[in-house]
């Protein structure tokens, strides 16, 4: 598959993931039960862009963003992350220069983001404000800092997504 064939969907992915974190965010004040659609949103974003990411070379192949127990799924959230933190997949600058701390911060968001989707009790995190935005970080990362993609080919996906990401980043800000 070539590479514009995973890019565009990604992105298409991230910026209707981005709406729906930015939706909900907007309201967590209000109704603190809708940090369990910002997560949805967030860490949706977040895989679609370390898709977009790890398909963008030449040298990368459709395995790089599958499953390994399961070759017909994406992979999950903490293997592409992995991926993309490995110079096997991708290099600096693109190449994902998370800490750990970080890592950790946006698979706790994921891990809330399962129990509610699996309905669990969803209890969220004290650390909650940031790790959604450590995810954003990421997020960005992936689609503006240093993109592995060429952004003018996807010039009105990117922009869009940015509109989201600052929006988002202005809730959290005004939430602490």
């Amino acid at each position: 598959m070539a590479a514009a064939d995973k890019i565009t969907p990604a992105l298409a992915g991230a910026l209707e993931a981005l709406k729906l974190a930015r939706r909900e965010v907007a309201e967590v004040e209000r109704d603190p039960e809708r940090w369990r659609w910002v997560s949805v949103g967030l860490v949706t974003a977040l895989k679609c862009a370390a898709i977009a990411a790890l398909s963008a070379y030449e040298t990368a192949n459709d395995a790089d963003t599958l499953d390994l127990k399961s070759p017909t799924k994406v992979a999950p959230l903490k293997l592409l992350l992995r991926r993309a933190r490995s110079d096997e997949f991708l290099l600096p600058p693109e190449q994902l220069p998370a800490t750990a701390r970080q890592i950790e911060a946006v698979l706790r968001l994921a891990a809330y983001r399962n129990d509610v989707l699996h309905g669990g009790a969803g209890d969220r995190a004290a650390s909650i404000v940031g790790d959604a935005n450590t995810c954003v970080i990421l997020i960005r990362h992936f689609l503006e800092g240093a993109p592995a993609f060429d952004p003018s080919d996807y010039a009105v996906h990117c922009a869009l997504v940015s509109d989201e990401l600052t929006a988002i980043e202005a809730a959290l800000r005004q939430l602490g």
